[in-house]
């Protein structure tokens, strides 16, 4: 609400007339009272994944206890082996980052649609108060009061959408974990075969600049990745 609001008179006309203009009747003209613009759409997908996964380095306990010089003597005979996965491809081929962001963008939508049903709720209750002091149907007392309470709601509104769009970013975060936590636990099964010394994480404008195309191992990680998802959900 704006300041308008807040100075009523004790008039039943007089705080009404500016009414249409205080009292945000649509989604659009609804923003939070810290004048942010609405974060719930902006939180329905995992953008955010491709800045969290940047660089997998993973160095196994099979060279743990290898000295400074040993790992020196390594690389001069070229023994150091490395591979690396294309983290975009993972982004968009792992069926769990799939399921990640229909869960995600089912709940925004679903959290989206209870703001827009309070918000009509208000409009209509806002139109009809309108129309009754249009009547001269209110007294004055009766008018500051229900004018209060408009504004009561329409602050509630603002708060509910403040509260689930910091809800869908908690959400965003978890998933992100979850992503981290599933793909790293994975290369560490997958690296008891293979015994690379690294495996890294490639990203399109990342840190490494340059790969050679015979380290990607990037499809056959999806594959065993989808593998094991798909058979840990009895798919």
């Amino acid at each position: 609400m704006t300041e308008d609001l807040n100075n009523t008179s004790t008039s039943a006309t007089e705080p009404v007339a500016p009414l249409h203009e205080n009292i945000a009747p649509a989604t659009e003209n609804a923003a939070p009272s810290q004048n942010k613009t609405n974060p719930i759409l902006l939180a329905l997908t995992l953008v955010a994944l491709a800045g969290v996964i940047i660089l997998f380095i993973l160095h196994f306990a099979g060279n743990k206890n290898m000295t400074t010089s040993g790992v020196m003597d390594k690389a001069h005979k070229g023994a150091i082996s490395v591979a690396f996965v294309n983290n975009d491809s993972i982004l968009s081929h792992y069926e769990l980052v799939k399921k990640m962001r229909a869960d995600l963008e089912a709940k925004g939508k679903r959290l989206e649609g209870e703001i827009a049903a309070q918000q009509q709720a208000f409009e209509k209750d806002a139109a009809y108060f309108q129309d009754q002091v249009k009547k001269k149907a209110l007294s004055d007392k009766s008018a500051q009061e229900i004018y209060g309470q408009l504004q009561q709601n329409q602050q509630k509104i603002y708060a509910l959408r403040d509260r689930y769009a910091a809800e869908l970013q908690q959400s965003e975060m978890d998933m992100n974990v979850a992503l981290i936590d599933s793909v790293m636990n994975f290369l560490k099964r997958y690296n008891e075969k293979y015994k690379f010394d690294y495996i890294l994480g490639f990203t399109k404008g990342g840190n490494i600049l340059y790969a050679n195309d015979t380290l990607d191992v990037t499809n056959d990680v999806i594959r065993e990745l989808n593998a094991a998802y798909l058979k840990e959900h009895g798919k």
